[in-house]
């Protein structure tokens, strides 16, 4: 028969207790570093990600920079070629115009 007052179990229920708390403390504890852990590598492999790309975007600028000022020479170039046939054109017309008009007197 069980005294008045005294638990079920005899005199260790107390320390079950205390180990079962304990025990569950250092659950929280383990789960609380994993965490800690998960969100600190989160951290890093963002930052990976985030450097990554600034280096791509870099590199895209570096090298729409590059075909803009290969366009802009080609487009320079095209330009001479054009003002210089222009000029070739011109040269022609007045010959021809001068030849013209020196037949005609």
């Amino acid at each position: 028969m069980k005294a008045a007052g005294k638990p079920a179990s005899g005199g260790g229920t107390s320390s079950d207790i205390r180990g079962l708390l304990q025990d569950f403390l250092e659950q929280q504890h383990r789960l609380d570093v994993r965490r800690q852990e998960a969100l600190e590598r989160h951290a890093r492999e963002r930052a990976a990600f985030e450097q990554q790309w600034r280096q791509s975007m870099q590199r895209l600028e570096r090298e729409r920079l590059m075909l803009e000022q290969a366009w802009m020479e080609r487009e320079e170039q095209r330009r001479g070629r054009e003002e210089a046939r222009a000029e070739r054109r011109d040269e022609l017309l007045t010959t021809l115009l001068n030849r013209l008009l020196q037949d005609d007197l």
